[in-house]
């Protein structure tokens, strides 16, 4: 699959509320930046993200999750009851999606889902509840993640998207799963329907240890 996002940065910064993009408002902003960083993502190398995040990450642990697709996972604790997450992955002009699973299906599970198009028409994340198989039961805006107001962000930045979010919860749910979907199709309003994915892994973290 060709990467269709080259030497472009676009910044999308959601200001939403604990439901990602809920009906209430999505808020979403846009700017379109030139400036590009030439160094490829690895654990092996500094998070340096043209456009600062609204947490602290500076103490993040870095794990490949997916290495077939290029995933690399940053987390840490920076509270009793609040986990920073960043997810970074090729740019495919694709959505990435990153599900908390209660036993590694899909079905129950809570995933944050984002994405920027290369054609200009912007980007989102929103949160969406797996109640089953079929497109019409991925639902938009539901839930079991409690994510903090104003810590979402996804941005593309060298060929690859970083999005970066951050839950309140004593200690996340350690079956994840990441998927991307189908080229140049995206969540759309009025129903932000998510496509099927085109690829998906199940994989299992233990928080400690990496």
């Amino acid at each position: 699959m060709k990467i269709s996002v080259a030497f472009l940065m676009i910044t999308i910064c959601l200001h939403a509320s604990a439901n990602i993009g809920s009906s209430q408002g999505d808020g979403n902003s846009s700017q379109v930046d030139g400036s590009t960083s030439q160094a490829p993502d690895s654990c092996v190398s500094n998070l340096n993200l043209s456009v600062p995040l609204l947490f602290d990450t500076t103490n993040l642990n870095c794990l490949p999750v997916w290495n077939a697709q290029g995933y690399i996972l940053r987390y840490s604790q920076t509270s009793p009851n609040i986990w920073s997450f960043i997810l970074s992955a090729p740019n495919t002009n694709s959505y990435i999606a990153m599900g908390f699973s209660p036993n590694g299906g899909m079905v129950g599970s809570s995933a944050i889902v984002g994405w920027i198009s290369s054609n200009g028409a912007g980007g989102g994340m929103k949160q969406y509840y797996l109640t089953g198989l079929s497109p019409n039961q991925v639902v938009p805006d539901r839930g079991n993640l409690k994510v903090l107001t104003n810590s979402t962000f996804i941005t593309s930045q060298s060929s690859r998207l970083y999005m970066a979010f951050q839950l309140q919860t004593n200690q996340p749910l350690s079956r994840l799963i990441y998927a991307f979907g189908p080229n140049g199709v995206f969540p759309s309003p009025p129903s932000f329907a998510l496509t099927q994915h085109q690829d998906k892994v199940s994989v299992t973290l233990n928080y400690a240890t990496g």
